[in-house]
């Protein structure tokens, strides 16, 4: 596949790194440092878990089934896949259930994360139905980088192409993570966050090739990935005002 770096010049780069600039919460600097009790941080959590851990593996297999004979982006997704669903790649385990790891480690047990159908916060159901929506409707572009480049990507997606943001690997992503230091995870809960250290590099660069590499300047395509990823933002930001009320946070 071709490098991302390559493909930066595509005017559709710049609008959106604008939208990734702005997924920034108000409430997010609140899990960054202590503070928080087991119940807000439940609250959090769980959602996080509903919304699209648990199933981000069932989201990424519906955008791959839409994709026509394109094979490196059939390849580059299905190791996402394969990754979020076996952890094959990092050598670990599925994703979904590192996370539940993770949650054992701060005294949560999996029947904490049963999903009931009525405990989640409405904005955070519109934002699930819609990622499985769109995961799924043509063009297959849009539907991969909403996943992959607006749910996989974060604040940080402008310094990371840039290379001016590194993420941590190995022990020192895990020693310096909130839950650690302030929480009381034990690092050898932290599996997922290791995982996520060793492959999310490699998978924000076939993210933004995916996407860059198949999306003609000014055409339909280009102007559904940014109309997607823009309304994605929207939904994202009510998903996450919802849970900063359910957890008793104010601006």
């Amino acid at each position: 596949m071709e490098h991302a770096q390559s493909s930066l010049e595509h005017p559709l780069v710049e609008r959106l790194l604008g939208l990734m600039d702005r997924k920034h919460h108000w409430a997010y600097p609140a899990l960054t440092r202590p503070g928080l009790n087991r119940d807000q941080l439940l609250v959090h959590f769980r959602h996080e878990y509903l919304v699209y851990v648990r199933d981000f593996p069932v989201l990424l297999a519906r955008a791959l089934g839409n994709v026509p004979p394109v094979d490196e982006v059939r390849r580059a997704l299905a190791a996402n896949l394969y990754e979020e669903q076996t952890g094959g790649v990092s050598k670990t385990g599925p994703h979904p259930d590192l996370f539940i790891t993770m949650m054992n480690g701060l005294g949560f047990s999996r029947s904490d994360f049963a999903d009931d159908e009525v405990w989640l916060h409405p904005d955070a159901r519109a934002y699930r139905d819609f990622l499985f929506r769109e995961s799924a409707v043509a063009p297959w572009q849009s539907a991969v980088a909403l996943l992959t480049i607006f749910v996989e990507g974060s604040a940080n997606e402008r310094a990371e192409l840039a290379g001016t943001y590194v993420r941590r690997r190995g022990e020192d992503a895990v020693l310096q993570h909130p839950l650690v230091q302030f929480y009381g995870c034990p690092p050898d809960a932290m599996v997922l966050r290791r995982a996520h250290a060793e492959v999310e590099g490699d998978h924000r660069k076939d993210a933004w090739s995916m996407v860059l590499s198949n999306a003609i300047p000014e055409s339909r395509v280009e102007a559904q990935i940014y109309a997607v990823c823009d309304e994605a933002l929207v939904f994202w930001l009510r998903y996450r005002d919802g849970v900063a009320q359910r957890m008793g946070l104010t601006r």
